[in-house]
């Protein structure tokens, strides 16, 4: 049993189009149409821009793939293909290049006679379809012409429709946020494809979402011990000062959510995005998401402050994302007992902790795992920490569970 949000998924099948063969409305083009600006070159395809239209070709015969250098999270895209050549072909989408190889969701470009196009794929990493096409799909797949993919992912669920027809529909909590990507396959069968009207409605992390943070001031937050806080161009900046432990925490207490950062390490201290948490002073109980610069690299993995310590470590291919003196995105899920993690979009921590939950207030003693707590930014003691966030956000909700 898989634990997802209700993260209104049915709009991702309901937003407006202007019409049955038209753009949605409300997009922005991915591609001017006049060169590549906006896309790198990964791998060993060639790339070129003719007549309007991106062409992706074999070239040394190893994979390819043109690359957005923007992620994104839920969106809708829409773009038209022809395929001119028997090679297969794809588009990436929450996808990840890792050691030099695309990682991801792809939905399948296969020109062959009752071929795969809009079947999805999980690319060089679990290495099977997530969801293949019907035969009322296959069907809607036009030889020789020009094509149009719309794909659509809101929250877990991802809908891909081939020509107006839905092809592929499931849910998956693999990634929640990355590139989007064309892709060249390799081997010897010459592959040649035209993309254009390559469009997207980027939809952040979708209504619901609360920024944590006004940019200005520290309006709702409450500082913790003795380190430097101050806000600088829009970010929380912390730094160690005293050397002990600080803490800048929400005053509001948050149960079931879904909460986002953007974080940047300017030196190797340790650091943490604390939830469901109560503090007393620097005392802490709760659980902490790990903010960790040293080459340990442990971000994105939980550690329980006032209880069992590590309750879960990162994946080796999320900790893989890490970038060092860079920004980085953590996004965190609690529902129930159930927590995942993501680091810059793909799932680093999946954990159902049995554990019974206490919500036991004695005096000073309080008994984790909590079920409700703040919101924390924390530094660690010791000094030697400096650390900006941005981009805070929450979404709270009524957790739903999907089998």
């Amino acid at each position: 049993m898989k634990r997802t949000f209700a993260l209104v998924a049915i709009l991702a099948l309901g937003l407006g189009f202007s019409s049955a063969e038209g753009m949605m409305e409300g997009t922005v083009p991915l591609f001017n149409g006049k060169d590549l600006s906006g896309w790198k070159e990964v791998g060993g395809g060639k790339w070129s821009v003719q007549d309007g239209a991106i062409v992706g070709e074999t070239g040394d015969g190893q994979y390819g793939w043109l690359v957005t250098e923007k992620a994104y999270a839920y969106f809708v895209l829409e773009l038209k293909f022809k395929a001119e050549a028997p090679g297969n072909s794809g588009v990436q989408f929450r996808s990840h290049v890792i050691d030099g190889e695309m990682q991801g969701y792809q939905a399948e470009l296969d020109p062959r006679p009752g071929g795969s196009t809009g079947s999805v794929w999980d690319e060089h990493r679990r290495n099977r379809w997530l969801a293949v096409c019907s035969e009322e799909g296959k069907r809607a797949y036009r030889h020789g012409e020009w094509n149009e993919y719309r794909i659509t992912a809101i929250g877990y669920q991802v809908v891909v429709a081939l020509n107006g027809i839905r092809t592929a529909s499931f849910t998956d909590d693999m990634a929640i946020k990355g590139i989007i990507a064309l892709q060249v396959h390799s081997g010897q069968t010459p592959v040649k494809v035209r993309w254009k009207d390559i469009r997207i409605a980027d939809l952040g992390f979708g209504p619901g979402s609360e920024s944590l943070f006004n940019g200005k001031d520290f309006t709702g937050w409450k500082e913790h011990g003795r380190e430097k806080w101050s806000v600088e161009d829009g970010m929380i900046v912390g730094e160690s000062g005293a050397g002990g432990y600080g803490y800048m925490s929400t005053v509001k207490m948050y149960k079931d959510f879904m909460v986002g950062i953007a974080f940047k390490c300017d030196a190797e201290g340790n650091s943490g995005l604390f939830f469901r948490s109560v503090l007393k002073d620097t005392d802490i109980i709760g659980i902490q998401a790990e903010i960790d610069p040293t080459p340990r690299n442990l971000n994105a993995g939980l550690y329980e402050s006032g209880g069992r310590g590590w309750i879960a470590q990162p994946s080796e291919e999320a900790r893989k994302l890490f970038r060092f003196n860079d920004w980085n995105e953590m996004v965190v899920l609690a529902d129930k007992n159930h927590y995942v993690t993501y680091l810059n979009g793909l799932k680093a921590v999946d954990l159902t902790d049995d554990r019974p939950m206490s919500e036991a207030v004695r005096g000073d003693v309080l008994k984790p795992p909590l079920r409700e707590g703040v919101i924390a930014l924390q530094l660690h003691s010791g000094g030697g920490a400096k650390v900006r966030w941005k981009d805070l956000f929450i979404k709270e909700h009524s957790p739903a569970t999907n089998k």
